[in-house]
C-alpha cells in the first residue's frame, strides 16, 4: 500500500464516521462512569448517616 492510499483512507468519509462513532461510545462510557461514581458517593453518605444515627440511638 502506498502512502497516498493510506492518506486517502484516513481522510475519507468511512474513517471519519468510524472515528465519530468511537468518540460517541467514549462519551457514553464516561457518562456511565460519572453516574456510577454518583451512586457510590451517595451510598457512602447513607452509610455514614446510618453510622452516626446508630451512635446517637445506641447511647440512649
Amino acid at each position: 500500500m502506498q502512502a497516498s492510499d493510506i492518506g486517502d483512507f484516513f481522510e475519507g468519509k468511512p474513517f471519519g464516521d468510524w472515528r465519530k462513532n468511537k468518540e460517541s461510545e467514549g462519551k457514553v462510557q464516561a457518562a456511565i462512569g460519572n453516574r456510577l461514581n454518583g451512586v457510590i458517593r451517595a451510598c457512602g453518605v447513607i452509610a455514614k448517616a446510618i453510622g452516626q444515627l446508630s451512635k446517637v440511638l445506641g447511647g440512649r
